[in-house]
């Protein structure tokens, strides 16, 4: 893809401005729900970010969102879901390809999380480089209320504890204890967000082209040495097993989320949060 490809996303907006590319998902309607596969906003997202790649002037990539959400996760409304273990395996492998590619990638990517990131967006931030979080941003793997699993990579970031907690209680973590626990770099209030994701951007825009390069390699081959690849191949096989088991999944009410699905999101999406109206993390 060139340069004057850009014009052709549909789902996000690329612009560069001096030697800091961004990328912004631009479903500001759907709180920027992501769907994957070709034409998909996943794949425009890295499709620009191999474009930045390839761009000899551009030094650092910024990824974040359109209005009050980096994005919600996976666009649930957009397609029929895979049904049997191995539909899901090839989903889901298929999905991981595509983040496997912001991991080769040699330009720095940051991960400009400007409100809520929820469940497949996490997981392709985690293979971003730094993550930033604006204050009212929220993580979680809310997909986990409804018998979902994608805890994949955050082992890694987080450790297992916290890895476990995200998983297999449903909640949702604030900016400030994101940064607690290590998945975000720093959190900044909202009127400086900005203002300093693209400082921190263009200070390693400058800096040596080439060292940036092999110093991102060498801690990227740190993480494949202590088994990235071989869990992500792991979690794959596991989360299709439950991900199609999924029809079976009860919500706190005892009907299945199957039947709930057909009285519409609204009556879906109250039904799976019906539980966590109080947090159980005091923020």
């Amino acid at each position: 893809m060139s340069t004057s490809d850009a014009s052709k996303f549909a789902h996000i907006i690329y612009k560069v401005d001096g030697r800091v590319a961004t990328i912004t998902l631009n479903r500001p309607e759907r709180l920027n729900a992501m769907d994957h596969g070709p034409g998909s906003m996943q794949r425009e997202v890295i499709e620009a970010l191999e474009l930045a790649d390839l761009d000899a002037d551009v030094g650092c990539v910024v990824v974040t969102g359109a209005g009050r959400a980096f994005s919600s996760g996976g666009n649930l409304g957009n397609a029929a879901l895979p049904v049997s273990a191995i539909d899901y395996y090839w989903f889901l492998s298929q999905e991981d390809v595509d983040n496997e590619r912001i991991f080769e990638l040699r330009k720095p990517v940051i991960g400009a999380i400007n409100g809520i990131c929820y469940g497949a967006a996490l997981m392709m931030a985690a293979h971003f480089d730094i993550l930033i979080a604006s204050e009212d941003a929220t993580f979680g793997l809310i997909e986990a209320r409804m018998g979902g699993t994608g805890v994949d990579a955050l082992s890694y970031l987080i450790g297992a504890q916290w890895a476990k907690f995200l998983v297999l209680s449903g909640e949702l973590i604030s900016a400030s204890k994101a940064k607690e626990i290590g998945l975000v770099l720093e959190v900044f209030r909202p009127e400086i967000f900005e203002p300093k994701v693209y400082d921190l951007a263009r200070r390693i825009a400058s800096m040596p082209r080439d060292a940036v390069i092999l110093n991102r390699r060498l801690v990227n081959a740190s993480l494949r040495a202590m088994g990235w690849g071989t869990q992500k191949q792991l979690a794959r096989a596991l989360n299709s097993v439950t991900n199609s088991v999924g029809e079976e999944a009860v919500a706190a009410d005892g009907r299945k989320f199957a039947e709930v699905r057909k009285a519409g999101w609204k009556a879906f999406k109250e039904a799976r949060d019906a539980p966590f109206k109080k947090p159980w993390l005091e923020t």
